[in-house]
């Protein structure tokens, strides 16, 4: 793993868009995933960063790629009610049908946050 690639986390950890869109621009895989499967769009989604998640897609990054256990960027951002980086990511193309290894999808994992109703609702119209 690159120097690079390594410093993903971090950067998206800290919200560090300019530091992300230089190691992107120098190289870092878009679609880089830690030892679990995790890509680096699921953790900023997860975080709720829309602008992580909108630098990462428009750098190539696939907002379907799943995890070991097939949990998708779409998945960690439903299950933490983060409505914009849900709507970038179902504009972007992600599955909202997609399902996990135990059969979980993101309508599953979207009864968790306070906001429940507004993530159902942005999943059943897909984005938009």
């Amino acid at each position: 793993m690159s120097d690079k690639a390594a410093s993903l986390p971090t950067l998206v950890a800290r919200g560090d868009h300019e530091a992300l869109r230089d190691a992107l621009a120098g190289g870092a895989d878009p679609n880089w995933r830690n030892r679990w499967g995790v890509s680096i769009l699921a953790q900023a989604a997860a975080r709720g960063d829309p602008d992580a998640v909108r630098l990462l897609l428009a750098q190539g990054a696939d907002p379907g790629l799943g995890s070991d256990a097939g949990n998708t960027p779409l998945m960690a951002a439903s299950a933490r009610g983060h409505i914009e980086a849900m709507r970038l990511l179902l504009d972007a193309g992600a599955d909202p049908e997609a399902r996990n290894k135990w059969g979980l999808g993101a309508n599953d994992w979207a009864h968790w946050p306070a906001n429940s109703a507004e993530a159902l609702t942005l999943l059943r119209i897909g984005g938009q």
